[in-house]
């Protein structure tokens, strides 16, 4: 018969046997580790593998029902809206134990600096700017010392038409979708009287955000990192000849200029240098990208292309490398040379006669 002897051993160990607790000694939490394993435990809990989704736009659209009777049977009425994707955000949180950032006032104050510090905070899909300015906020001076990584996708903005006498008015082509901003005073116009054409409509509400990043009092930089796809900032000057709809591949430079010279105007505050960066990452064919490349320069973009084995900024949420041929997808990272003299708003697009019948030009 076999005897356990481990079974036995603790038998004949009577409770009141063991040592008893030191009455002062404190009892043993989580706090009594060192901070070098709490913050692990931080970084376990609360870092995500792929960017942190704050907040996801999309424009949601309802047609009109047709109408049976009338001079209009049947009118193209529509009703839109931007609403947001709430799943989107939640299914970026799901793996993460945010709880840690609600505990006792030392726990969540360690726990936000590892969540805010080692995370790419993103805002994708349609948005307009504010809920990014919301956003920097309501986190709190405190979390925004923290952050490092912020990712805008940031597409071409709509455009609205501009008159001789600076008024701005809805697009005619319906690219107005949102409310109708004045032309920012940081642009400054040349002699003469405005042109008339298709304009940039950028939001002012970017400038808040360099404020904001500005007053920052970390010594580390924050890069925000601009996701576009195409066409990228500054293209479509020289459209190809076989281009049936040149005005969609003309993108202005415009918001790049602006976010540059708040970046410089603002960013000073802290007395960091290189307190933000700006980072514009595209992709686009390989071909194309190659084409493009000369004008790129041009323009003053310092052109890097992204290898296979360069880590991304962040996750996009239309990466894709399966296509690894030659004619594949290029990635690729575009810096703004630093501007010298005021920053001039750029003409209307070159396109515009395009929609000008109608218009009142005069």
């Amino acid at each position: 018969m076999t005897h356990n002897c481990c079974t036995a051993l603790i038998r004949y160990v009577a409770e009141d046997s063991r040592p008893p607790r030191p009455r002062n000694q404190p009892r043993l939490g989580f706090l009594s580790l060192p901070r070098e394993i709490r913050d692990k435990i931080y970084d376990i809990a609360l870092v995500s593998n792929s960017s942190i989704i704050v907040c996801k736009g999309k424009w949601q659209t309802y047609t009109l029902p047709q109408l049976g009777e009338g001079p209009r049977p049947w009118p193209w009425d529509r009703i839109r809206w931007r609403a947001i994707d709430h799943d989107a955000s939640t299914a970026s949180l799901r793996s993460l134990n945010l709880k840690l950032l609600f505990c006792n006032k030392v726990i969540a104050h360690e726990a936000a600096m590892i969540f805010y510090h080692r995370n790419t905070f993103s805002f994708l899909g349609d948005h307009n700017w504010d809920p990014i300015v919301l956003w920097l906020e309501t986190v709190g001076a405190e979390n925004r010392n923290s952050l490092v990584s912020i990712g805008i996708e940031g597409k071409r903005p709509d455009r609205v038409w501009q008159r001789p006498n600076g008024e701005r008015v809805r697009h005619p082509g319906a690219f107005t979708t949102e409310e109708i901003y004045p032309r920012h005073p940081l642009l400054r116009t040349g002699e003469g009287s405005f042109k008339y054409g298709s304009v940039d409509n950028i939001n002012p509400a970017i400038e808040n955000i360099f404020v904001l990043l500005g007053s920052r009092v970390s010594e580390k930089s924050v890069t925000i990192v601009m996701l576009f796809a195409c066409p990228w900032p500054g293209a479509g000057a020289n459209p190809r000849p076989d281009d049936c709809s040149p005005e969609c591949g003309w993108n202005s430079m415009e918001l790049p200029n602006l976010i540059d010279g708040f970046r410089t105007l603002h960013t000073q505050v802290s007395g960091l240098q290189d307190s933000v960066d700006v980072l514009w990452k595209g992709r686009n064919s390989r071909w194309a990208f190659q084409e493009d490349r000369p004008s790129m320069e041009k323009l003053g973009w310092q052109v890097t292309e992204l290898g296979a084995e360069e880590p991304d900024f962040l996750l996009w949420p239309w990466d894709d490398r399966s296509d690894t041929s030659p004619n594949g997808i290029v990635l690729y990272v575009l810096r703004r040379d630093k501007p010298t003299g005021p920053l001039l708003a750029q003409d209307p697009s070159p396109f515009s006669y395009i929609w000008a019948s109608g218009m009142d030009e005069e």
